[in-house]
């Protein structure tokens, strides 16, 4: 078998995987149920090193999706680290049953997007990636009746968004006759560069509900906040980013005639701009600490766009790399900022974050974890997501021109609002004492898999901080994402 195909194989065996832990975990006594996560976190961990032997061994190899690699890679990591850290917080008598087949037939949706040949594909990916979400959104219902509403509210915006973007697909079918991405760029040629800007335009409006750009994000604080932090993890990290390669591969396809990748990537800033400082300011007031960083999460996905845009509008590659570099860093970040959120929530009984004061220190691994993400996430030196804003920024500076710096200074003030959430919380969690008769009294141990979920991705953190070399195969991803190669 071929080293393409091994790879193209994997969500194929994570969804056959999903099936076998529905019948396992069904079996299984009640008490032993919880060992589901552990098992569907083995599985992950396996399908992350077959791929990662895939790319390490044949990296040579021009015929490799580096695309899907590159996702699957993200997708199994932080999969695997998100279902250990699920086992533990869900109530054994609950449908564990249903949790974990959910969880992989999710993962294997977003993992499949990138090894995708033609748009109509991608589309049923994206689906299969989200339906399950809905659904695990609501997986707490009974706990919380707040978690059903959520998970309502996301499914009816998505169901919206996937047939805004149904109806672009559709529209490119009928003028290419071919959803092929080989031969679309050929088919679309000499169609209407109007007609295929406004088919481009429907499918990112589609995608950008799931990508929760403003103003389509208003499902996200919700459904972030409510759903199980297993959940939150991969929604934050892998289904939205199978869903950011699905859009960029779509638009890949479009011709380079016409104006129309430039013409996209303006629409494609001017959402990042608008998304990136509208979440920063609805974040400013947030007290719950989930919806602090849902919203920032928002203007996560602002940073993430502005890179993929300068790359279309200024036909400039390192746009792309620094776009899909960002989107891997803040998928590892946020991932273990809701983890270790949901922990020290559980600790003080409250999401609020007045009554978390001093809970950093009193548990400095989990404390110096979630600070390195949240300087990760400000841009602070050592980390990966400083590497990853100072390629956004030097994709604006390297332009040249007055537009590009303009875009990388309000990348930079919009870093500097981010401040303004993001030091109070620091400095409530880690340098502040509980006041006398708050202080929460311990019920029960930081659960070892969070605990060690969330070292684990702080080490991750700082270490692609120090040694970004080992993220070379990012360039060769973006490079089958950007093809409309430089003038």
């Amino acid at each position: 078998m071929i080293p393409a195909d091994i790879a193209a194989a994997t969500p194929l065996v994570v969804a056959m995987c999903g099936i076998a832990i529905y019948f396992i975990t069904k079996i299984l006594p009640r008490n032993l149920r919880h060992w589901s996560g552990t098992l569907t976190a083995l599985i992950l961990l396996g399908t992350f090193f077959i791929l990662l032997s895939v790319i390490a061994r044949h990296a040579t190899l021009t015929h490799l999706s580096f695309t899907g690699i590159t996702g699957g890679l993200l997708v199994t990591g932080i999969g695997a680290v998100s279902a250990w850290a699920s086992e533990g917080s869900l109530d054994p008598k609950g449908p564990v049953h249903l949790y974990y087949p959910l969880f992989l037939f999710a993962l294997a949706g977003a993992m499949a997007i990138g090894f995708a040949n033609d748009l109509f594909t991608i589309f049923v990916m994206v689906e299969l990636s989200a339906i399950p979400v809905y659904a695990l959104c609501a997986y707490r219902h009974k706990e919380d009746p707040a978690a059903l509403s959520s998970a309502m509210k996301y499914m009816l915006q998505g169901v919206v968004g996937t047939l805004t973007a149904l109806f672009g697909v559709a529209i490119l079918y009928l003028i290419g006759h071919t959803l092929n991405l080989s031969e679309l760029p050929k088919a679309l040629a000499g169609a209407d560069p109007s007609l295929v800007i406004f088919a481009a335009i429907l499918i990112l409006l589609g995608y950008g509900v799931k990508l929760a750009i403003v103003p389509l994000h208003t499902w996200l604080p919700d459904a972030y906040a409510r759903a199980p932090v297993g959940v939150t993890a991969i929604m934050v990290g892998p289904t939205k980013i199978g869903v950011l390669i699905a859009l960029f591969l779509t638009l890949s396809a479009l011709p380079a005639g016409g104006g129309i990748p430039r013409t996209l990537g303006i629409i494609v800033i001017f959402f990042a701009v608008l998304t990136m400082t509208v979440g920063n300011l609805l974040a400013l007031n947030q007290r719950d600490l989930r919806y602090l960083l849902a919203y920032s999460s928002v203007a996560q996905m602002g940073y993430i766009l502005l890179g993929f845009g300068i790359g279309m509008v200024y036909n400039l590659p390192l746009g792309f790399i620094a776009g899909l570099y960002y989107a891997i860093a803040y998928a590892m970040m946020k991932a273990g900022a809701f983890i270790a959120a949901d922990v020290f929530a559980t600790d003080a009984g409250s999401f609020d974050t007045d009554k978390m004061k001093g809970l950093g220190a009193r548990h400095p691994f989990l404390g110096i974890s979630f600070a390195i993400f949240i300087f990760g996430l400000i841009g602070v030196p050592f980390t990966n997501g400083f590497l990853g804003k100072m390629l956004l920024e030097q994709a604006g500076m390297v332009t040249s021109m007055m537009s590009g710096v303009v875009l990388a200074l309000i990348l930079a003030l919009n870093s500097a609002l981010s401040l303004g959430y993001y030091v109070p919380v620091i400095s409530t969690l880690m340098f502040s004492s509980a006041e006398r008769g708050q202080c929460p009294v311990r019920l029960k141990p930081v659960p070892l898999g969070a605990l060690t979920a969330v070292v684990f991705l702080a080490i991750v953190t700082v270490y692609f901080g120090l040694f970004p070399e080992s993220f070379n195969w990012i360039s060769h991803a973006s490079e089958q994402i950007f093809t409309w190669g430089v003038a």
